[in-house]
């Protein structure tokens, strides 16, 4: 269990989040908002790679994450929205290379690659370079990555972005069939990505929470026209995308 409480961030005197308090459970959860509305910042505070500000805290169950240090750590997949990959590596060689950074022990790593290779439909392609790779083929092996280990706790901040639907399809496939005894958090700005997998979405806007709940709960807000994630999007965030 993760508990988020009371999570501020500012960049001089912007802020970027907004005393967020949320506590997470095993399941999917969507972070939707635009861009801006703090979706990165709070994965890669929650990731370790940031940190709040004062009075902020972070507890994994029951335990201030600054105390848990590499016990925390080692809980987290993590694939951030801008990520390199080495492209004169093959797939096999880049998830062997990550797992030893993680400190997986070799034949683990062996037993990992091998299984998630395949979870995420690239084990036909195994030792070909990375550079050779669509963008969605590059997604998916940034997805498979984070889940060397066995995490509990996998972050996916925009995982879908500049994918074709077909591509979205099979990520979203891949996301459902590992949700089962996991946190599973994935930010982004696109509805169709989240809607009919999430246990619950959270809404975010200008570094807050303006609402969550499931699908269904959240929709029935959604006034005169058809009760639908979208159109519960547009209500919050139709003017932002009409003036940008």
């Amino acid at each position: 269990m993760l508990e988020i409480q009371n999570l501020n961030k500012h960049y001089g005197r912007k802020p970027a989040l907004c005393v967020f308090s949320f506590t997470f459970k095993n399941g999917i959860y969507g972070l939707l908002g635009p861009n801006g509305a703090g979706k990165s910042t709070l994965m890669n505070i929650i990731s370790g790679n940031l940190y709040g500000d004062r009075d902020s805290r972070l507890l994994w169950n029951g335990n201030d994450i600054s105390l848990l240090g590499k016990a925390y750590r080692s809980n987290i997949g993590f694939m951030p929205q801008q990520q390199s990959v080495y492209e004169n590596f093959t797939a096999r060689r880049f998830l062997m290379y990550i797992a030893a950074l993680k400190g997986i022990k070799t034949k683990e790593a062996l037993n990992d690659t091998e299984k998630l290779l395949k979870t995420v439909e690239l084990s036909d392609v195994a030792d070909k370079k990375i550079g050779s790779f669509s963008g969605g083929m590059k997604q998916r092996i940034l997805i498979a990555q984070a889940l060397l280990g066995n995490p509990q706790l996998v972050l996916l901040d925009e995982p879908t972005a500049g994918l074709d639907p077909k591509q979205r399809v099979i990520i979203r496939n891949v996301v459902r069939e590992l949700s089962e005894s996991k946190i599973i958090i994935i930010s982004t700005h696109i509805v169709s990505d989240i809607e009919n997998i999430a246990d619950c979405i959270i809404i975010m806007k200008q570094g807050q929470i303006i609402a969550s709940g499931s699908v269904g709960e959240l929709c029935q807000s959604v006034q005169g026209e058809e009760k639908t994630l979208e159109n519960l999007y547009m209500m919050h965030f139709g003017s932002d995308i009409s003036n940008s």
